[in-house]
């Protein structure tokens, strides 16, 4: 019989999961923010070296997510030419704007990884590991 404990990478592949599906739900709703602080627990949950790249991974998936699926069904190849003309970055094409896109989204995720991260090492430093 199998153990019902999560391993780290069950944990991990579960955080990015969670933490994705939360920010694609925000993009998608125009809650865009929500990348932050749903990284941001995962950052208090995880410890530092798996949160950040689980919060990365999910703010990457969760901006990358919806421009995938717009691009499929509707194509956002003129919106994408006409944001780089208006960025000045018309050697880069449409991809221009969609690589910003989800850097933006990677970042936010990274960022809120960290500073949840952050708060653990410096909510928890008094306390003996065993008592974590």
């Amino acid at each position: 019989m199998e153990n019902a404990v999560l391993t780290g990478g069950r944990w991990f592949v579960l955080g990015v999961v969670v933490g994705a599906a939360i920010c694609c739900a925000g993009v998608v709703y125009g809650a865009w923010w929500l990348t932050f602080p749903a990284c941001l627990a995962l950052g208090v949950v995880m410890r530092a070296r798996t949160a950040m790249p689980a919060g990365s991974l999910a703010g990457l998936l969760g901006w990358g997510l919806p421009l995938a699926w717009e691009q499929w069904h509707y194509g956002i190849g003129p919106a994408a030419h006409s944001l780089a003309a208006i960025m000045g970055i018309t050697q880069a094409g449409p991809v221009g704007p969609v690589v910003l896109t989800c850097l933006v989204g990677l970042l936010l995720g990274l960022t809120g990884a960290w500073v949840g991260a952050a708060t653990r090492s410096v909510v928890f430093s008094g306390q003996s590991a065993s008592s974590r």
